[in-house]
């Protein structure tokens, strides 16, 4: 089933509970990536707490002793202010520390959570990306990954670190007044409500924009990436896809100006908010002073603490709604990653298969979840070890999704895949796919030196030269490594410093010397030779017993002539097995097979049966 089977809600409302949960999450990304460093900004701001408190108590001090001295110097007056500004420096000390810190802490957090994105979306069923509303998601989750994470330290570790210090102040401010001590926090409630207006403005519009982002950065690479980059000069398409982009990002700009007055006015009426609340604690503490229950140094101790306190608030609540903001794009991080970490814990207690003798796939059924129709309908087929079976039939007949579920990169809709008589669900068939070599027709070209390109086939493996050598030499690949420079060190990709390029054909060997050197029992060769002048691609088909002994060959091929010599051929259609046997059989049928087999032969004969050469005179 695919991770993803609806499009994902977005969370503007989070409850108490959802909320909890989500800054549980947060908590558990920090304390997971950055213990040491959490630990230590938590020590910082208790201390810095402390700090606050001690100031708020030796500006009292220092008022009380300047006010009732007259006009002396009060005695120990040198010691106060020496007293003070050593608190002061401390608390700037640790202010910087405490800054740079959460620097640390937002690298580490944004380590764990990319890689958590990464491991995720390179073990997700393959399903899921057929899927757009999963790219969405991926999308979200990938951009949560690379910039919350470092938004939600901060957030956390400053809310932590101002509330520490409110605290402190709060507690020297109650005791010169407990009335203003209780009062002054309700200055925090308007900014509160303004930052969770804003922060759920914020993620609605990127929520909305999602979509239109993933259509703009595929429009910019294509007028910026090598791949296409021909073909946009060949159709003089730069013009077509500038004038898209602009589009798209016009849109864009449009609803971050929506977005960008929406916070504002909140921020205004959270700020006028706030502010009117201390401007009423500030009249109250000079009523306070006119009625006489509160002196004078009181009075200007507590303006102090409140205008200090005040500031402290603030930090806290900006930092909360860094945090709140950061937990609601948590949950996108949280809903991508959680599920596929059920997935990988299973497929940790699944056994791999210890071989087989043979495969089966029973009345086996494939829909893509985005499809409503069936791609691939009750296919009965087996495998025996050491066969060499052969799938051929037109383009669009289901060949390669056939080897895909066979390969355990699809699960079937219906049926089932067993390996002598296990059935294999989804835990044992990710298990199942350590003994399962692959050389698609897509392959990926790697953009690292050679024999990375080889080695990645078996990771585990990558030391053992000796075998990386030897599964070039069977892809034939051999052949034009050792005539560059380096050798199996050249570093591919034009796009790196001192990187070479390679004809479709060499990448194609790589890509067979991949499967290779992976050392399976089962190997699927889909167009194996797709990329490969005749020569070789007769050389490859003539050799794939020996190329292959001892292990069972899954041949895919739309070329007909390739698949003579297989113990098997399976021909497809539309879908289904249409015919199956040797090739004799099959010609004897006089089916879809000898059909096709004899209108591919044609293409080479004249009327009269000779061999037919576009330059000889008719």
């Amino acid at each position: 089933m695919a991770l993803l089977d609806a499009v994902h809600a977005p969370v503007t409302e989070a409850g108490p509970r959802q909320l909890a949960r989500l800054v549980k999450a947060a908590l558990g990304m920090v304390w997971a990536s950055a213990r040491r460093e959490f630990s230590g900004v938590m020590v910082a701001a208790v201390l810095g707490g402390a700090g606050s408190a001690l100031q708020v108590y030796l500006t009292g001090r220092l008022v009380a002793g300047l006010t009732s001295a007259g006009t002396g110097l009060p005695a120990g007056l040198g010691v106060k202010i020496c007293a003070l500004a050593g608190v002061t420096i401390g608390l700037g000390f640790l202010a910087s520390f405490q800054r740079e810190r959460e620097r640390v802490v937002g690298e580490l957090v944004a380590r764990h959570a990319q890689t958590q994105v990464l491991e995720v979306s390179a073990q997700v069923p393959m399903e899921s990306f057929e899927e757009p509303a999963f790219y969405d998601r991926l999308q979200r989750a990938m951009v949560t990954a690379e910039i919350r994470p470092v938004q939600l330290a901060s957030g956390l570790l400053s809310t932590l670190v101002a509330t520490t210090g409110a605290l402190g102040v709060a507690v020297g401010l109650l005791t010169i007044s407990p009335l203003l001590g209780v009062l002054v926090p309700v200055a925090a409630v308007p900014l509160w409500l303004a930052a969770h207006h804003a922060n759920r403005a914020l993620y609605m519009f990127t929520f909305r924009m999602t979509h239109d982002d993933r259509t703009r950065a595929y429009v910019s690479d294509l007028m910026a990436s090598k791949e296409s980059a021909a073909e946009v000069r060949a159709f003089g398409l730069a013009s077509f896809f500038r004038a898209r982009f602009d589009r798209l990002y016009d849109a864009r700009l449009a609803a971050v100006r929506d977005v960008a007055g929406i916070r504002l006015r909140a921020s205004l009426a959270g700020g006028l908010g706030s502010g009117l609340v201390v401007g009423a604690v500030i009249l109250l503490a000079v009523r306070l002073v006119a009625t006489g229950s509160l002196s004078l140094p009181e009075a200007g101790t507590a303006i102090v603490a409140v205008a200090l306190l005040a500031q402290r608030l603030a930090a806290a609540t900006d930092g909360a709604a860094r945090l709140h903001e950061s937990t609601l794009f948590v949950e996108d991080f949280v809903t991508f990653v959680e599920p596929e970490r059920a997935r990988v814990r299973a497929v940790a207690t699944a056994r791999e298969p210890a071989g087989f003798d043979r495969i089966a796939l029973r009345d086996v059924s494939f829909r893509y979840p985005a499809g409503s129709a069936e791609v691939l309908h009750e296919i009965d087929l087996d495998l025996r070890a050491g066969e060499v079976i052969a799938l051929v039939g037109e383009n669009g007949s289901g060949k390669t999704t056939l080897a895909k579920v066979l390969a355990g990169i699809y699960q079937p809709t219906r049926g089932t895949v067993s390996w002598d008589d296990v059935v294999l669900d989804e835990p044992r068939t990710r298990a199942a796919r350590e003994q399962i070599a692959v050389a698609f027709q897509d392959f990926v070209r790697y953009r690292f030196p050679i024999a990375e390109n080889i080695t990645v086939g078996r990771p585990t493996r990558a030391d053992d030269r000796e075998a990386m050598i030897e599964a070039a030499r069977r892809a034939r690949a051999d052949r034009f490594v050792e005539q560059l420079p380096e050798g199996y060190e050249t570093q591919l990709g034009t796009q790196f410093l001192g990187g070479s390029d390679l004809s479709g054909g060499q990448w194609q060997r790589l890509a067979l010397a991949r499967a290779f050197f992976r050392d399976a029992p089962l190997i699927i060769l889909d167009e194996p030779t797709s990329a490969l002048d005749p020569r070789a691609e007769r050389e490859l088909f003539d050799d794939i017993r020996t190329l292959c002994a001892g292990r069972t060959v899954l041949l895919i091929s739309h070329r007909f002539a390739n698949v003579r010599s297989a113990d098997r051929i399976h021909v497809m259609a539309a879908g289904r097995i249409a015919e199956s046997g040797t090739h004799e059989e099959l010609l004897d049928l006089g089916g879809r097979y000898a059909e096709l087999f004899h209108l591919q032969a044609s293409t080479y004969l004249d009327p009269k049966g000779e061999p037919w050469h576009p330059l000889q005179p008719s």
